[in-house]
């Protein structure tokens, strides 16, 4: 059997790429998405997606972009000068290696994002995380803890390697491919379910209608998770990206989007038998 979860990140962070997700899922392919509890769509989300309940939604785990849930002074060493998340992702590894950001401190923020979740009666159906951050060894037994404690048993596990003109992504598809392999059997052993295999990183940005369809067509028995992001840039973005730090993914939201809603895909998933499905399905 062959089932695919096509699944949205960045759920939450604004209006425009919450209304974009919603319309992927309504009249596209999409059916999951992963939220950010701590950026300024995060109401605006929560009401789609009560009124959505086909569309599996995940936690989008983030200590990368915005403020923290958590005080400020419980959480200093993820923060920069003005309190914000550092929003690089090299520094945050540089200083997690040299051990200036405490793993406790990383804990209590994820708490702070599930709760804030729950509070607001969400299911979760997966943990992922914002520039893949939980699938570094340190924070990934975090979440395999904080999964044991509230019950999320699925996780996003990155299994994509490549070399693509974009050296960098390549880099980073294969450095978090390799972590989640070196993770894989303690994933097991906490009763973890795990895709058997994710598209999307390598071409993160780039997940055109013929990458897709390409996808689809060579699909193999199991599952497997494409990872998009779809949405509108809308001015509240732009002047996000001021505040949190720019997104490269935003130039392509629209183009993500228009390809799940190419009528061409549900032909393809119908001919290949094909099932869709979302995390709480795994």
């Amino acid at each position: 059997m062959k089932k695919v979860i096509i699944n949205a990140d960045d759920f939450g962070l604004s209006k425009g790429v919450n209304e974009g997700i919603i319309l992927a899922h309504q009249k596209g392919i999409l059916t999951s998405t992963s939220i950010m509890v701590n950026m300024p769509g995060f109401a605006h989300a929560v009401e789609l997606a009560k009124q959505n309940e086909r569309l599996g939604v995940g936690l989008h785990l983030n200590i990368v972009r915005g403020r923290p849930l958590s005080p400020a002074n419980n959480v200093g060493s993820l923060l920069n000068k003005e309190q914000y998340f550092m929003s690089n992702i090299f520094i945050i590894l540089r200083k997690l290696w040299s051990k200036k950001i405490k793993k406790q401190e990383i804990e209590l923020e994820f708490r702070a994002q599930i709760e804030k979740a729950l509070e607001n009666n969400l299911q979760i159906s997966h943990f992922d995380s914002e520039k893949h951050t939980h699938c570094l060894p340190a924070l990934l037994k975090i979440v395999l803890k904080l999964g044991k404690e509230y019950n999320i048993k699925r996780v996003r596990y990155i299994h994509e390697y490549c070399i693509t003109p974009h050296l960098s992504q390549s880099a980073k598809a294969i450095f978090a491919s390799l972590s989640c392999l070196s993770m894989k059997e303690k994933i097991k052993e906490n009763g973890i379910s795990i895709p058997d295999r994710s598209y999307g990183l390598c071409k993160s940005g780039k997940m055109s209608s013929p990458r897709i369809k390409k996808v689809l067509t060579n699909l193999k028995d199991g599952v497997t998770e494409v990872m998009v992001h779809p949405g509108f840039m809308t001015q509240e973005l732009m002047d996000l990206e001021k505040a949190i730090g720019s997104y490269y993914i935003n130039k392509c939201r629209e183009k993500e989007l228009k390809a799940l809603l190419d009528k061409d895909l549900k032909k393809i998933i119908s001919d290949k038998e094909i099932s869709l499905i979302n995390f709480n399905q795994l």
